[in-house]
């Protein structure tokens, strides 16, 4: 099958609410060319529907529309630079530089902060030593359920950016609530 074809499929998938299937359709794509930018933002693109925002920010992260909500998403929910540069999955991106120069200072600035060098890009020595560019894409729209759909499970970046309750507090909390219930049981039952 064709890029095209697939990514006339997959565009129909998304209409027609098979978010699962063109997402799959998506990562074929880009298991087969990663260096795709177009490929990168239709993924980006799809995960926008679903709600995910840190994969909509992983897989926009390249490309000069991300946002702040998603950038913000994509970094919280990878905070090592490395697992970052990791999981964009660029092939060899010490020497082999993306098309565009804010996908060149995005990846190198990533790229330092991984390694601690800059990358070795003799055809864009600038790019590679310049700081990322701001983030200055529109905000992220909220994400459209198909009509007669049930919506998707929602992924709210507001909500993954305030700090997360430990664990055993809310063990301990579910412990007196159940202690509580026991308490009101035996009382009914004497």
């Amino acid at each position: 099958m064709s890029v095209e074809s697939t990514l006339v499929r997959a565009a129909a998938d998304l209409r027609e609410g098979r978010e699962p299937l063109a997402l799959r359709r998506l990562h074929g794509l880009l298991s087969n060319d990663p260096t795709d930018l177009a490929a990168r933002r239709r993924l980006a693109d799809a995960y926008r529907r679903t709600g995910r925002l840190d994969e909509c920010g992983r897989w926009n992260y390249l490309d000069e529309e991300l946002s702040g909500l998603e950038l913000a998403a994509f970094e919280r929910r990878f905070r090592d630079p490395a697992r970052r540069l990791a999981v964009l999955r660029w092939p060899d991106p010490a020497r082999r530089p993306p098309p565009t120069p804010t996908a060149r200072r995005r990846l190198a600035a990533l790229y330092r902060a991984a390694t601690g060098t800059d990358p070795d890009w003799p055809e864009h020595r600038e790019d590679a030593a310049a700081p990322a560019p701001a983030t200055v894409g529109p905000p992220a729209p909220a994400p459209v359920a198909p009509v007669g759909r049930r919506p998707a499970r929602r992924h709210h970046a507001e909500a993954d950016l305030r700090p997360q309750r430990p664990a055993h507090v809310a063990a301990f909390r579910l412990t007196l609530v159940l202690v509580a219930v026991a308490a009101v049981l035996l009382a009914l039952v004497l």
